[in-house]
C-alpha cells in the first residue's frame, strides 16, 4: 500500500518582526488536536536532479507533489534584515524529527511558485471606523502582488458569521477590488472560525502542484463569536501548510490589547508574522513588508528520514553555516495518518 503524499510548506520572515526575537520549541502535537487520515493520492513529477553547487534561479518546469516529500519555502536575511538572495543548497542545514534528510530533491532561489492569497477581514462593529482604510490598502496589496498566469486570491468576511465573498480562487483583479469595497462592518468576530474555512479553501486549492499559500488576517483578534476554538484553527492552518499574517487593527488607544497575543501565537506556529495595522501609514507599510518577504524566498523538497504514517507532530529546524544569517521558520508539519 502506497503511503499518503504529504506536503509542508515552510515559511520564514523578516527577523525585524517582534514576532521573531525569540525562537519557540515544539516537542510535539498539543493533546487537543486530533489526527486526520490524508487518503488522497498524488502524481509523482519528472523533477531532474539538483546540483548542489549553485543556486536555481529558474528550474523551468512546474514543482508537483510528490510521495513522501515535504517541501518548504524559507525567507533568509542578514544581520542588516537584508534579504540574501545567493546562497547554495550547500550554505543550507536541516533537521527533520531530529534528523538529517539522506538527499534534496530540489532547491530554487527567489522562487516563482504560484502565490494562493486568502484575505480574511474583520468586518465586526469593532473595526468599522477603520474599515475605510483597511480596503484601499488590501486593494492595492492585491492588484501589486498578484501575478495574473500564475496567482489566486480569494476574499473571507468575519463578522458574528463568516462569509465566503468570493466563489473561489481567482485571479481577477477588479472582481477582487470590488468584492473588499463592498463590505460593510456589523456584528462581533468570529475569527477562528474563518480561519478553519481558509485554511479548507487552501488545502482543496494546492491538491497537485506546490503552491506558496498565504492567510492575511486583519483583525483585533478578539474573537466572540466562533464556534470552534483557538487549537482547532490554529491546527487548521497547520494541515493546510499557510503561513498567517495578521495586520492588528486594534485601536491606537488600546495599551494592551486582549487580541494580540492570539495574533502573535497563530503567526508564530505557523511561519507568519504580526504587523501593525492600526493607522492608515501602518498598514500601507505592512503590506509592503509581506510583498517584500513573498518576492524574496528559496524553495527545497527532500524526502523526510524514517517518515511513520502515526499523524504526529515532526519538528523541523533549518540552520545554515555561513556567519550572521538569520533563519525563521515553521517549527515542523504533521506526518500522515495510516
Amino acid at each position: 500500500m502506497h503511503k499518503p503524499a504529504l506536503i509542508a510548506i515552510i515559511l520564514l520572515f523578516l527577523p525585524s518582526a517582534s514576532a521573531y526575537c525569540q525562537e519557540s520549541q515544539r516537542p510535539g502535537p498539543p493533546e487537543s488536536m486530533p489526527d486526520r487520515a490524508r487518503g488522497d493520492s498524488r502524481k509523482v513529477p519528472e523533477l531532474r536532479p539538483l546540483s548542489q553547487s549553485e543556486p536555481v534561479e529558474d528550474m523551468g518546469f512546474t514543482i508537483s507533489k510528490q510521495v513522501d516529500e515535504v517541501n518548504l519555502i524559507l525567507s533568509i536575511t542578514d544581520s542588516k534584515g537584508k534579504f540574501v538572495n545567493d546562497l547554495t543548497a550547500d550554505d543550507i542545514k536541516l533537521f527533520d524529527n531530529r534528523k538529517s534528510p539522506e538527499k534534496w530533491n530540489y532547491f530554487q532561489a527567489r522562487t516563482n511558485l504560484p502565490l494562493h492569497v486568502i484575505l480574511a477581514v474583520d468586518v465586526s462593529s469593532s473595526i468599522r471606523p477603520r474599515l475605510n482604510f483597511e480596503q484601499k490598502a488590501a486593494s492595492t496589496f492585491l492588484k501589486r502582488i498578484l501575478r495574473q498566469e500564475t496567482d489566486r486570491a480569494a476574499i473571507i468576511a468575519f463578522g458574528s458569521t463568516v462569509q465566503e465573498k468570493t466563489s473561489g480562487m481567482t485571479n481577477d483583479a477588479k472582481a477582487l477590488d470590488a468584492t473588499i469595497h463592498s463590505l460593510q462592518a456589523n456584528g462581533e468576530t468570529a475569527m477562528y472560525d474563518a480561519i478553519i474555512l481558509a485554511s479548507r479553501k487552501l488545502r482543496e486549492s494546492r491538491r497537485t502542484t506546490v503552491v506558496r499559500p498565504v492567510i492575511i488576517l486583519i483583525t483585533d483578534g478578539d474573537d466572540t463569536a466562533s464556534k470552534a476554538t483557538l487549537d482547532a484553527a490554529e491546527e487548521a492552518a497547520i494541515r493546510s501548510e499557510a503561513a498567517i499574517f495578521a495586520l492588528d487593527a486594534n485601536s491606537i488607544y488600546e495599551m494592551h490589547p486582549k487580541g494580540r497575543p492570539v495574533l502573535e501565537r497563530l503567526t508564530r506556529e505557523t511561519g507568519g508574522v504580526v504587523l501593525s495595522a492600526r493607522e492608515e501609514a501602518d498598514l500601507k507599510d505592512s503590506f509592503n513588508t509581506i510583498e517584500k518577504i513573498l518576492r524574496s524566498q528559496y524553495a527545497l523538497g527532500y524526502p523526510p528520514p524514517d517518515l511513520e504514517a502515526n499523524g504526529r507532530f515532526r519538528s523541523i529546524e533549518v540552520t545554515s553555516g555561513k556567519q550572521g544569517l538569520r533563519i525563521h521558520a515553521r517549527k515542523g508539519y504533521y506526518a500522515p495518518n495510516k
